[in-house]
């Protein structure tokens, strides 16, 4: 049975990219036989944020969760090829292992790498601390005048975000899983579970769980059920940029003053955050930003980047929580029951779509979580107003 004449399914998620697919994967790998649809209105994924993310794993976090669900990634992403083999052919996806490095400008900014150090070290990471001069042995090309502090993870690592999403959902149909295009404009609901989802072309869905994977969509879809959430979209700019100036391998940095940079392909990607922005969709690349913010501090602290051309640009979303810069996952308390969210990953969620697909799938499975305990990022805190913020660099 096809997804045109397939009317009832036991699991419905809207959004149907890497977190989408995710959890259709640890479903099915679970539960072979579930009936499972991942509707998705944007069959191309050129304005996902998984297509056009920067596409990095890190174990640099300062809470539990975050870490495991890294570690996770780590382990998922790593293991892709056998993962996602369809007949014995095995899945493929490229995997840059460059490390990433934080650099802290102050003492305050300092004190929470050091922080942040003590506490991955009892998680079994391989990071190292470093102070200026550290860095400058490491990385000969950077200034190290102003750093007070830095902390390089060298096995982390980025992937190529297109070829995770392919290959995933390749891997999902190929489990029985319908893909869906349309969009999600409305779910039935009696306040307390919900029955289907409604199209925009009139067509009805029914499910007995309803999981809500639509990132910085997310919020209208939670509107249909009068679940408020504090997630927006945040319009983030990515510029690829090539130099002629010979410099080491990189790895993922992100200084305290503000800007990343990674190597892509032959020159590098960078981008920096303006949290001003949020609230809207925007895709119109503001090129003025580059030169006058986002290049003084590139050669600032690589100066060879001094003499650099940007080739291309684009934006990305990212399903901001405004409550915290965390995730809210897991069901509708005190609303409808068998509707499920995760979204507001804040930049995080393409290296945390492993793990949450695993979560979500144990919840709906088995009633609880099995693999890492992620009660205290659930709906709860937000009816609370109790944020739950990670310590240091967020995205």
């Amino acid at each position: 049975m096809n997804e045109q004449t397939r009317q009832a399914y036991n699991v419905v998620i809207i959004g149907g990219a890497l977190m989408g697919s995710s959890t259709a994967y640890h479903l099915l790998q679970r539960a072979p036989t579930m009936r499972v649809c991942v509707v998705e209105k944007d069959r191309t994924y050129h304005w996902s944020a998984s297509e056009r993310s920067n596409a990095g794993i890190r174990i640099l976090f300062s809470q539990e969760e975050n870490l495991l669900m890294s570690q996770y990634g780590h382990a998922f992403y790593g293991d892709f090829a056998h993962k996602t083999a369809i007949d014995g052919t095995p899945g493929h996806l490229d995997i840059y292992r460059h490390g990433y490095l934080f650099i802290a400008n102050t003492d305050e900014q300092a004190r929470d790498i050091e922080l942040n150090y003590e506490f991955e070290l009892g998680y079994g990471c391989e990071i190292d601390l470093l102070d200026a001069d550290g860095v400058k042995a490491r990385f000969p090309s950077i200034e190290t005048s102003d750093i007070t502090r830095a902390i390089h993870s060298p096995k982390d690592c980025w992937i190529d975000s297109h070829g995770a999403l392919m290959g995933l959902r390749k891997k999902v149909r190929s489990m029985g899983v319908d893909y869906i295009d349309g969009e999600v404009v409305g779910i039935e609901h009696d306040g307390r579970r919900a029955r289907a989802v409604h199209l925009n072309d009139g067509r009805r869905i029914a499910g007995e769980h309803i999981v809500n994977t639509a990132g910085a969509w997310a919020g209208e879809i939670c509107a249909t059920v009068n679940m408020e959430i504090p997630v927006i979209p945040l319009p983030r700019m990515v510029y690829y940029f090539e130099t002629r100036n010979e410099v080491e391998q990189f790895s993922f940095t992100r200084d305290g003053i503000g800007v990343g940079f990674r190597p892509e392909g032959k020159g590098f990607i960078c981008g920096i955050t303006n949290y001003n922005t949020g609230g809207h969709f925007n895709f119109e690349v503001d090129h003025e930003r580059f030169d006058e913010e986002i290049w003084p501090n590139l050669s600032h602290r690589v100066p060879k980047f001094e003499a650099i051309k940007v080739v291309n640009a684009w934006v990305g979303h990212y399903a901001q929580n405004t409550l915290d810069g965390n995730m809210i996952i897991g069901p509708h308390i005190g609303g409808v029951e068998n509707f499920l969210i995760a979204t507001g990953f804040s930049g995080h969620g393409l290296q945390h779509a492993p793990a949450v697909g695993r979560a979500l799938s144990e919840l709906i499975i088995d009633g609880r979580y099995e693999s890492i305990d992620l009660t205290r990022l659930s709906y709860q805190r937000v009816l609370d107003n109790t944020p739950y913020p990670e310590r240091g660099v967020k995205a």
